[in-house]
């Protein structure tokens, strides 16, 4: 027997996947392309109506070309209605996958997470030099934009410090020369006590020549783990941080817990640490309440901070949430206008910040080889190209 998995959304979906894959080939499937699968598995996102419209239109795809018995599994399916595939799993049910196989149908319970546990973790990374950690799962915050929540649950389930080292001591004997530690809202880690600083300070002290890059977090939860990267040579100096505006305004409509000063503070507090501290952010356009001066604010913040990127998203009114319930004061066609100058923006501070760069050296993890040229990322997730006789899995210092 064959099976396919194709993945959507975040990098706890990634995870997930991952141990998919690892509980069907415990039971003899074997990996292959979506036409010559028994099995295809979609691992679906409903984080916008946009993730979730992308979830079915693939799952439809593979439906109308292959043979195989089609899975929707994930957010999509606590997502409102799905359409009729072979079989349709929730959150809770597609870590059971082997259970329901034989079945057809929607199996899907909305309180799985009451009974779920972060209890498991896997053996093989589908990365040869990347490997995702995933220690959280379920958010509470109750943000106004949000529906993570009714995905993915508001108990807030965290794997044990034991467990999570030993899955990082297996990734750094498989080889893994990066770990990205990953959760559902990560910040809000807890393994009776023991919070996301323990356990980041716990996986730096593990033996191994690897990195540590820590995925999405807000400012304020940012700022806790300052002195971890002061001290710390494994941990990557760049942080992904959750912002989602630079207007006060906006933030409190969203429910978010910080101001645009925060966020400043923040990247102050990183960058004495190292000037050249890299930041990522996630930023909505077009929340309902988002006047043309709560857009100018945002500009003004991420250029004054000197963002590396910008993950720019419109606002998407979600089924449930608060802010569906508010009136839109803001057009679409006003937020493809923001989400572009978002991009336009990105694209220039990501020059800008290169241009800091040139004329160090820079440790690249080699990813991949093509043509004799290999590739992969710095510290400051910056992706390189560049002549050398490394091998995939090195690290490598160039001049840039």
């Amino acid at each position: 027997m064959k099976y396919h998995i194709y993945t959507l959304g975040c990098k706890f979906n990634q995870y997930e996947s991952a141990k998919i894959s690892e509980l069907l080939e415990g039971i003899g499937y074997e990996r292959t392309d979506f036409k010559d699968a028994d099995v295809v598995v979609v691992n679906s996102c409903a984080v916008t109506s946009e993730a979730k419209r992308q979830s079915l239109q693939i799952a439809r795809r593979f439906k109308r070309n292959s043979k195989a018995k089609i899975v929707l599994a994930g957010c999509a399916v606590h997502d409102g209605e799905v359409p009729d595939f072979d079989l349709v799993l929730g959150n809770g049910e597609k870590m059971r996958i082997i259970e329901y196989l034989d079945k057809i149908g929607k199996i899907e319970s909305s309180a799985y997470f009451l009974n779920d546990a972060m209890n498991y973790s896997i053996s093989k990374n589908p990365d040869r030099t990347r490997g995702f950690l995933s220690v959280e799962n379920g958010c509470n915050w109750g943000c106004a934009y949000c529906a993570v929540p009714h995905f993915r649950g508001t108990k807030i389930r965290s794997k044990s410090l034991g467990m999570a080292l030993d899955e990082v001591r297996h990734m750094v004997d498989s080889g893994i020369k990066e770990i990205v530690v990953s959760g559902i809202n990560v910040a809000l880690y807890d393994d009776n006590g023991l919070k996301l600083r323990d356990l980041l300070d716990a996986i730096s002290k593990v033996d191994g020549k690897f990195r540590v890059r820590l995925s999405s977090i807000d400012p304020l939860n940012a700022m806790t783990l300052e002195n971890l990267f002061e001290n710390d040579e494994k941990l990557c100096h760049h942080l992904h941080l959750s912002v989602q505006s630079g207007s006060d305004a906006v933030l409190r409509d969203m429910g978010r817990n910080y101001t645009a000063n925060h966020v400043m503070k923040t990247v102050q507090r990183f960058r004495s640490i190292d000037p050249l501290f890299a930041f990522s952010v996630d930023i909505i356009a077009g929340f309902p309440t988002e006047k043309n001066e709560d857009f100018d604010k945002t500009i003004e913040l991420l250029s004054n901070i000197d963002v590396m990127r910008i993950h720019a998203f419109p606002f998407s009114p979600k089924n449930g949430t608060k802010a569906s319930r508010m009136e839109n004061g803001v057009g679409d066609f006003t937020k493809k206008i923001r989400v572009k100058l978002l991009k336009s923006l990105s694209n220039h501070l990501e020059k800008k910040f290169r241009e800091k760069l040139t004329g160090s050296s820079q440790r690249i993890l080699v990813e991949e080889i093509k043509d004799g040229f290999c590739e992969g990322f710095n510290d400051y997730y910056l992706k390189y190209n560049f002549r050398s006789d490394a091998k995939v899995g090195d690290f490598v210092q160039i001049d840039v």
